[in-house]
């Protein structure tokens, strides 16, 4: 099991921690439900040291990540990010990730901490023919999330006035001490947020820094358990879950990032035969009344027959509901109620939008 560089460090935070992706993570420092709340009012900062770092560099560095991301990097720039899908030749997830432009021939990609080596010697395997070179940086990076409605606010006496001018998907390399750092205005909880690449040897030092500008907040650090609710609420998908090697970024609801009109890259004909012929199946959200959660791999039935399984599910602080994603089939009525055996139990679920988007146009 991988421990984190500020694995004594959350200790001390009185972090309870937990297995994930083959790292022993910080769950909680108290009430996840806390740790979300004040996310979603005011600021928190979460260790995604885990997080994998490859850089990809060289004359056509561009050219090879159009091929192997379904996304279209040419919509990038200098100082500007981009997030993708990246699939297999069967239309399949490989991994999302995103991809940050450093230079014209320079980009770094965060990966999924599960599937770093695997997403490595996939693109060792596909940058042949390609002019570029591939790093794999991950024991060289930390990172830190600041995220939530504070969080500029925060990270401006830290840095200066100056990161009020990244936009949303933007980043700056910015000296800081003795070290450089990259701040992106990027993040995994629906709410405006920084998240900074600092090198290993100094994030201790970024940390400390970190809990001065917190001390007056009645609360700093936020666990695994929060960012999964986070980002529940907020609709994006986890690796493994919403997006997997069958589940395609069609099925996930990710078209928008999906360029079948470019020229080709790794797994469009495949996606394409997907859209033409009909998605075998949907990811939809749900939230569920009661106090019983449908978790993950549990069955979605209908009329007595089964049409799907739950992806995800968690409790939503925000509307004090159950709530999740599953993937039904093309057996799915529109017409019909949806239940999960949960339990023993059949609970009834109904289908919406994210949870965060609909709250947020009630305001």
């Amino acid at each position: 099991m991988k421990k984190l560089i500020l694995n004594s460090f959350h200790e001390s935070k009185g972090a309870k921690f937990s297995p994930f992706a083959g790292w022993d993570m910080p769950i909680s420092y108290g009430s996840s439900i806390n740790e979300h709340l004040a996310t979603r009012e005011q600021v928190t900062s979460f260790d995604v040291s885990h997080m994998g770092e490859i850089e990809v560099m060289g004359k056509e560095s561009q050219r090879f990540l159009s091929f192997v991301l379904t996304q279209s990097i040419e919509k990038c720039f200098v100082g500007g990010s981009i997030y993708s899908p990246m699939c297999n030749h069967k239309g399949g997830t490989v991994d999302d990730l995103i991809a940050y432009q450093r230079s014209e021939d320079n980009f770094l990609l965060c990966v999924n901490a599960s599937n770093t080596q695997k997403d490595f010697e996939h693109l060792k395997e596909h940058a042949k023919g390609f002019d570029c070179e591939l790093i794999n940086q991950s024991s060289e990076f930390g990172q830190l999330a600041i995220q939530g409605p504070l969080s500029n606010e925060k990270i401006s006496l830290l840095l200066g006035q100056e990161i009020a001018k990244i936009r949303k998907m933007e980043f700056r390399e910015f000296s800081w001490g003795r070290t450089k750092i990259l701040v992106a205005r990027t993040g995994y909880t629906g709410e405006d947020g920084f998240e900074i690449y600092c090198p290993s040897d100094h994030l201790l030092s970024l940390a400390n820094a970190l809990e001065e500008l917190f001390e007056s907040s009645s609360s700093n650090w936020a666990g695994l358990a929060a960012r999964d609710t986070l980002r529940l609420e907020a609709g994006f998908p986890l690796y493994g879950n919403e997006l997997t090697d069958e589940i395609s970024p069609l099925q996930a609801g990710l078209e928008w990032c999906v360029a079948l009109n470019k020229d080709d890259f790794i797994g469009k004909h495949s996606l394409l035969s997907e859209k033409q012929a009909g998605l075998a199946g949907k990811v939809r959200f749900y939230r569920a009344e009661g106090r019983r959660i449908p978790r993950s791999g549990m069955k979605v039935i209908q009329g007595g027959i089964e049409i799907g399984r739950v992806l995800s599910g968690g409790y939503s602080p925000s509307i004090q509901l159950p709530i999740g994603t599953v993937w039904t089939s093309n057996d799915y009525n529109s017409q019909l109620s949806s239940e999960v055996e949960v339990r023993g139990q059949l609970v009834e679920i109904k289908y919406g939008k994210p949870v965060l988007r609909e709250l947020r146009k009630q305001k």
